[in-house]
């Protein structure tokens, strides 16, 4: 009688176990892998005859001329970042700075007024 009573608990064991290896199944499925580009573009267009001269990022020239009314591409920076933009004419004159929040791709900048 004992042996029969250890004999139900193994077989329902094992039917447990075979029913929760197929109810389980083979896993989850792998999240997609995201490819977030590393860098961004920014171009950066002069809407006015007073704004002109050396492009700014972040505190750095870019050694790239803007003319008045004309536009300047900057490559290589860093999305998800906020990017401060101004111009400096050959006087070491300042703009006031243009604040950008870089996304993926291309973005812009447009300044109206010196």
């Amino acid at each position: 009688m004992r042996n029969k009573f250890f004999k139900k608990i193994f077989v329902s064991l094992v039917l447990l176990v075979v029913l929760s290896a197929i109810s389980a199944g083979c896993g989850t499925t792998a999240p997609p892998i995201l490819i977030i580009p590393t860098t961004c573009t920014l171009i950066v267009y002069s809407q006015n005859f007073n704004v002109w001269g050396y492009v700014w990022v972040n505190g750095l020239s870019t050694g790239q001329w803007i003319d008045f009314n004309g536009a300047v591409t900057v490559t290589g920076l860093t999305p998800g970042t906020v990017a401060s933009v101004q111009v400096v004419d050959n006087w070491g004159a300042s703009s006031h700075v243009e604040f950008v929040t870089l996304g993926s791709g291309t973005n812009t900048v447009v300044f109206y007024w010196w």
